[in-house]
């Protein structure tokens, strides 16, 4: 009995000292992902930027090109369904490519690999 309690005092004492570790763990993950969503958001800032306007110039373009002639009408409806299919797909591939990850995974599988160790020792 006295030996159980003495595990279970080293254990106490290995875990209050592997908060700060915890701690230190979580402020880097947290750095590492918000540096990376900082990144993503401005390179698809700039994507969306500039796909905006590359879509607006070709629907234009579409219509300037058959303005003279009978098929303008069809052409312009054309051109906006062009833009809800582009929508479309854009809606499509955003959600395909969501964060997976939880900001403190690592943190969780650590906690997790301490209480089997407790358990195994108890």
């Amino acid at each position: 009995m006295f030996e159980t309690l003495e595990k279970t005092k080293q254990i106490a004492i290995l875990s209050l000292g592997r908060v700060d570790d915890y701690m230190q763990l979580l402020r880097i993950e947290l750095k590492m992902q918000g540096r990376d969503l900082a990144f993503q958001a401005a390179g698809y800032m700039v994507a969306a930027f500039f796909a905006a306007l590359t879509i607006l110039f070709i629907g234009l373009a579409i219509v300037v090109s058959f303005w003279e002639t009978d098929y303008r009408i069809a052409a312009a409806w054309g051109v906006v369904v062009l833009y809800i299919v582009l929508a479309a797909v854009g809606l499509f591939i955003s959600s395909a490519h969501r964060l997976k990850g939880s900001v403190a995974g690592l943190i969780r599988a650590e906690l997790k690999r301490d209480v089997d160790m407790v358990k195994e020792t108890l």
